[in-house]
């Protein structure tokens, strides 16, 4: 299944959960404490998109990479390669299969909620109810919004599975295996070929 624009950046933001901040409360304090670990991260993962009765709408594996403050690296292998990184002020977005890359401004990202996960401003994490049930931490936004809630399961400060679920019923769920904390900086770098489409969404164009 082909990413649209807007689950693009949900998942972007959802991605950044791995990066470090400084909040409050005690769930968010154990948070806190487990990604204050590490500078960087990388996984190899199997996404999961599934309708509310359980039914799997699609499923896919790759890599990610992400490392403090703000790179991320997302390449998706199977079933179609799909490219989601970083680059300067920048977030690009490349399908093989047509040739073509999105290029976003970062900072357009910030219209969703799950960038609070990497901020440490009061005024962002009182717009959330952070609980922790069983064993995962859960996300809830405040007001309503297109992401019904964020999920996160550990597996001893090693972190095992996000869950995205969406106010239409949908679940989108990212399983992570062999977890490294050591990220050399080519992992983020993509070369897009020179003859790619272009699809420009930063508002400054």
């Amino acid at each position: 299944m082909k990413m649209n624009k807007t689950l693009l950046l949900k998942l972007l933001s959802a991605s950044a959960v791995f990066l470090c901040f400084s909040v409050y409360a005690d769930a968010i304090s154990e948070l806190q404490q487990i990604f204050a670990k590490h500078t960087s991260m990388s996984a190899a993962f199997n996404q999961q998109v599934t309708k509310s009765n359980g039914e799997v709408v699609s499923s896919a594996d790759g890599t990610l990479a992400i490392k403090k403050p703000d790179s991320l690296m997302m390449h998706t292998l199977s079933p179609d390669e799909q490219v989601l990184f970083t680059k300067g002020k920048d977030v690009y977005f490349y399908d093989p299969f047509i040739n073509q890359v999105t290029i976003f401004d970062k900072k357009d990202l910030y219209t969703s909620p799950f960038l609070l996960l990497t901020s440490n401003r009061a005024d962002i994490w009182n717009q959330y109810k952070v609980t922790k049930e069983s064993g995962v931490y859960r996300l809830v936004p405040k007001k309503k919004a297109d992401i019904k809630e964020l999920s996160l399961k550990f597996n001893g400060d090693d972190i095992s599975s996000i869950s995205i679920s969406l106010m239409d019923g949908n679940i989108n769920t990212y399983n992570l295996s062999g977890i490294k904390y050591t990220v050399e900086n080519n992992a983020f770098s993509y070369s897009i070929p020179e003859d790619a489409q272009i699809d420009d969404e930063r508002k400054s164009n």
